[in-house]
């Protein structure tokens, strides 16, 4: 009995330690993560970014994937193109997102989604914006924008006109607000192209895009007057559908500096377009000049082309 009374008591002395450890580590976790918090808001404030982007770089883990946006796009399976990769969606007329007549999403990794779209409307300049820490850097049309500069590089032939629209507080925070989710954003003509790693910055981003038409509409009016030119195929010269990466009569891959990664247009040929003597693909010439001042190796097919520099800087 005496020994009976023992072991109850030591039962009784270990769940009461069990259940103090637990209690304690319960404790520290939340204490952990209330200077997780506060360090997070810290750090945001002093860089001058809203707290709304602290919750929502916060909450990045907690992605809702394509079937959420496109429920965000197209809340019916009408006018849906399943992909194997993604969705296209065709817009009709008096849809919220009616500027486009395309999107196309794509996930192209577990933390990458492409979009690309076609516009029913025509933008003036073309508009190319990148992550401040981007690789791709300082070219003639670099230029600088008030509570940007910080976080994203930006790129185009009429800076002032775009520095006007970006004084629009609501573009300027969807641009901050996803300032750790977008790695490219490109528009010219009638084409948008973008690239994030957050689900939820799909949807701000075609609604910033959305907000720019708008804006330049107050600025020029009706914007249907200016003359687009269209993507054509380098190797059969046929019109280059801008959702697609492949050609469709020749099969020839989508005309795309390697280097900049931006479409190459008819007009381009004049600026000396080259292509790369070991695997063939397309590049500026000025642009594989500097990269190759940097790195000898083909950005493509790695093949070291310390040779080729020295006759693109003579022809």
């Amino acid at each position: 009995m005496e020994s009976s009374g023992y072991i109850i008591i030591f039962i009784v002395i270990l769940l009461f330690v069990t259940l103090v450890t637990v209690a304690k580590r319960s404790i520290d976790k939340e204490k952990r993560s209330s200077r997780s918090k506060v360090q997070l808001l810290k750090k945001l404030e002093s860089r001058n970014i809203p707290k709304s982007v602290a919750v929502s770089s916060k909450n990045t883990s907690k992605t809702k994937g394509l079937e959420w946006i496109k429920q965000q796009i197209m809340g019916d399976n009408e006018n849906t193109l399943r992909l194997s990769m993604g969705y296209q969606f065709t817009i009709s007329e008096g849809h919220k997102f009616d500027l486009f007549s395309r999107i196309k999403i794509i996930q192209e990794s577990r933390r990458t989604i492409k979009v690309v779209a076609t516009l029913r409307k025509v933008f003036p300049s073309y508009l190319d914006i990148r992550p401040a820490n981007s690789s791709y850097g300082w070219t003639k049309d670099t230029f600088s924008v008030i509570d940007l500069n910080r976080y994203f590089k930006f790129y185009s032939t009429a800076p002032d006109m775009w520095r006007e629209i970006f004084a629009s507080s609501r573009i300027k925070d969807i641009l901050l607000q996803n300032s750790a989710f977008l790695s490219h954003y490109y528009i010219r003509g009638e084409y948008l192209e973008t690239v994030v790693s957050y689900d939820q910055a799909v949807i701000s981003l075609l609604t910033m895009t959305q907000l720019i038409h708008q804006g330049l509409k107050q600025l020029f009016g009706v914007l249907d007057k200016y003359d687009v030119e269209k993507l054509v195929c380098y190797n059969c010269k046929d019109p280059f559908d801008p959702l697609e990466e492949i050609c469709d009569k020749c099969e020839s891959p989508r005309p795309r500096c390697i280097v900049c990664l931006l479409d190459l247009f008819p007009s381009e040929i004049e600026e000396e377009i080259v292509t790369t003597p070991c695997c063939g693909v397309y590049t500026h010439k000025d642009h594989m000049v500097i990269w190759l001042q940097q790195n000898p190796q083909c950005p493509n097919c790695h093949t070291n082309l310390s040779h080729w520099l020295g006759q693109l800087k003579i022809s």
